[in-house]
């Protein structure tokens, strides 16, 4: 028996012209269908029309919700503004109907009353787009055999109204400076599309610049939109209430609680962004809590304001620093999980802390810790029963060290540490130990760009273990390169700028990351002729830039697009010295966070066994499809919402220099994975093809030409890949 689709409209919704009024005022339309008759349609018949009701019991699921004329905005825009949707798949209705309610999604039942919402969503979505003569017709087409509908949305978007004039009312009276901080960067321009959104920006700007420069009352009184008939021109008039100028008054602090130490008042004043008869300014109070709240020997810190009401005559707002102090003396176990060299590592750890270390706020850390890395290639029975700390599967580091960090230097926004550490990295065949001595400074050029100073004095000692291995035991592989196990004493310098614009640490769906490093080792030669070991340097400059880029392709953001593009290049600078870059700051590709067609580290230059030597320049890059594909699952017994699949394409690869670079030596990989957020971010599995290896053979470098599931690189982590 076939199905059979009976079609008819349903009802019909304009936007209507008007000739000005305030920006929250919406044209209605009273609905023509409610309570018992859920729907009125029409179809024909060769000698008459039948007339079909659908009562709200009758259950028919959806089918199908279909969007037609939309030539501005694409389906999936249109979907994300509307309730109505198509009914889940009948087995994830199954499980949620038959096996257990926090398992899949109910079926979605057509409703006359969410369709007529929808209508006035889609018209408000229009019409804050500029389109003010929009017309939006609704269909339905009815099976009745299996009691399901599909729903059209049928629209006429009209012409799309221009912003051809922006006024600004009552702002006469306030601060020059701050008058000439509302023209300097408007949110709107002239001769553009008009967007309610870019109007709601620019009025929350001014009252910004208003609370930022004294105005504390400041308030909108209205916001007004004209529309001429004649034209489809917009004309935007805001008008603002600033009230009166204030400034901040006095500043009282107050410690809450005695946790063994005490921190003088002058700390707490000096991270302050102002003090008493400044202009008061809302980010200023703002910046203040943070800066406290980065000390790192507070629980808490909040700064509360006293705004006069309309019957004071004063023109000051005292303010009130509550802080409550955290414990002088900590000690502080730790599970290490982490994506270091872009390989999985877990490790543990202990630290101890000091606040308020000798006063101004400083804090002691004292740490040791120790980790494994690339847990899946472990040969665990081989390590205990053979070979121990020498045998190649067996990688990783101990740390042990010690640093005191200051939390300010001349200004708030400058901090700088100081470290002295003891670092024993394990390779399969190769083991360095370095004593390292670290100062750095972080200052803070605006609120989401940072810059970081670090000088390194570090002495590096190389030791063979394969030597000490019979060739049976290690596969007969030998050691790499002999310029690499040579001690070294280096001295380096390294400068990074970044900018962070991402809407989340650990899940990004918006935004961008940029971040430039440059390096330079052996600037001070000089001092290492006072120390008695002649010990080889290395006299070189390194360039790293790396910038990630997010885009959500959807209004709810289940879909997520990511980019990552990083390139770098290093070069040795002096003629009569030839020491190599120090083998931990060569470049690498190959990982969970790099090419994930390979393992770690192991794509770029090798030496005559194999053995990855790492590079002097890289180019890598990645693309991501994070998908949120299984959110009508439920959440049983996990939480489906929280589960995301991903597709992603690699490419990269190390040369030894830059002159070797070649586009026909890029590798590409390409593979899939899933995320499953948590509150330490999201933990990751991913499985890498290399989709064409330089290395192989002409005939055997792409994916195809090569069995499939022989190279499957496997990678976990916590956190994204970028």
């Amino acid at each position: 028996m076939h199905s059979h689709y009976y079609t008819g409209k349903l009802f019909r919704r304009n936007g209507v012209l008007s000739g000005g009024g305030k920006i929250a005022k919406r044209f209605t339309v009273p609905l023509f269908v409610l309570a018992v008759i859920a729907m009125l349609i029409v179809f024909h018949k060769p000698v008459m029309a039948q007339v079909i009701y659908i009562y709200a019991e009758d259950n028919f699921t959806i089918r199908d919700v279909r969007f037609e004329g939309n030539n501005s905005y694409s389906e999936g825009v249109l979907r994300d503004v509307v309730e109505i949707e198509k009914s889940p798949s009948r087995f994830t209705s199954w499980l949620n109907t038959k096996v257990s309610a926090k398992l899949g999604r109910q079926p979605n039942y057509f409703d006359v009353i969410q369709v007529g919402e929808d209508l006035a969503r889609l018209i408000e979505f229009y019409e804050g787009n500029g389109f003010f003569n929009v017309s939006i017709d609704t269909s339905l087409a009815i099976n009745f055999d299996h009691q399901r509908v599909r729903f059209t949305f049928d629209i006429s978007e009209g012409e799309r109204w221009i912003i051809r004039n922006i006024t600004y009312e009552g702002l006469d009276g306030i601060d020059s400076l701050a008058l000439q901080k509302i023209y300097d960067k408007p949110e709107i321009e002239i001769d553009i599309p008009y967007q309610i959104d870019l109007v709601e920006r620019e009025y929350q700007r001014i009252l910004d610049v208003l609370y930022n420069n004294g105005y504390a009352k400041a308030a909108i009184d209205s916001v007004n939109v004209e529309f001429p008939r004649h034209e489809p021109e917009a004309s935007v008039i805001m008008s603002f209430d600033p009230g009166e100028q204030f400034a901040f008054g006095d500043i009282q602090i107050n410690i809450e609680e005695d946790r063994g130490h005490s921190v003088s008042p002058n700390i707490i004043y000096r991270m302050l962004e102002y003090k008493t008869d400044d202009t008061y300014s809302l980010a200023n109070r703002s910046r203040s809590e943070r800066n406290l709240n980065r000390l790192g020997i507070f629980e808490s810190a909040k700064i509360d304001i006293r705004i006069p009401s309309s019957d004071d005559t004063t023109r000051v707002i005292p303010s009130m620093v509550n802080v409550r102090l955290r414990s002088k003396h900590e000690i502080t176990p730790e599970v290490l999980v982490n994506d270091e060299n872009n390989a999985f590592n877990i490790g543990l750890g202990v630290g101890y802390s000091n606040r308020n270390f000798l006063g101004g706020a400083r804090i002691l850390t004292l740490r040791s810790r120790f980790r494994v890395q690339s847990v899946q290639e472990l040969q665990l029975v081989r390590v205990i029963n053979e070979n121990g700390w020498r045998d190649p599967s067996l990688l990783g580091a101990i740390d042990i060290g010690v640093e005191v960090r200051q939390p300010y230097i001349f200004t708030t926004r400058t901090s700088g540490r100081w470290g002295v550490s003891y670092i024993l990295e394990k390779h399969p065949y190769i083991q360095y130990t370095l004593l390292r001595n670290r100062i750095g400074i972080n200052h803070q050029f605006a609120s989401t760009t940072y810059g970081i100073l670090d000088w390194t004095l570090e002495r590096v000692s190389p030791r063979t273990l394969n030597d000490e291995i019979t060739p049976d035991e290690i596969d007969q592989q030998l050691p790499p390169d002999r310029r690499f196990e040579e001690p070294q004493f280096n001295s380096l310098i390294a400068f990074t700028l970044q900018r962070d614009m991402t809407d989340d640490v650990f899940s990004p769906t918006q935004g961008f990351f940029h971040s430039g490093t440059i390096e330079e080792g052996g600037l001070l030669p000089v001092l290492f002729s006072y120390l008695g070991e002649h010990l080889p340097y290395s006299q070189y400059v390194k360039t790293t830039f790396t910038g990630r880029w997010y885009f959500p392709m959807d209004i709810r953001r289940n879909h997520i697009l990511g980019l990552k593009l990083k390139a770098g290049y290093a070069t040795l600078y002096a003629k009569d010295n030839d020491t190599p870059i120090p083998f931990h700051r060569r470049f690498f590709a190959g990982g969970s966070g790099s090419v994930r067609g390979w393992k770690s580290r192991q794509l770029g230059p090798v030496d005559d066994r194999e053995r990855p030597v790492g590079g002097m320049a890289i180019i890598e890059g990645n693309i991501e499809s994070r998908i949120n594909i299984v959110r009508n699952l439920g959440e049983f017994p996990i939480d489906f919402n929280n589960l995301w699949g991903v597709l992603f394409l690699d490419f990269g690869n190390v040369w030894e220099n830059g002159s070797d670079i070649r586009p026909q030596e890029i590798a590409l990989a390409t593979g899939f994975g899933l995320r499953y957020n948590t509150l330490i971010g999201p933990i990751r599995i991913d499985f890498g093809f290399k989709l064409y290896d330089p290395k192989r053979p002409e005939h055997r470098q792409w994916l195809f030409d090569r069995p499939f599931f022989k190279d499957i690189a496997l990678h976990f982590g916590i956190g994204h890949a970028f």
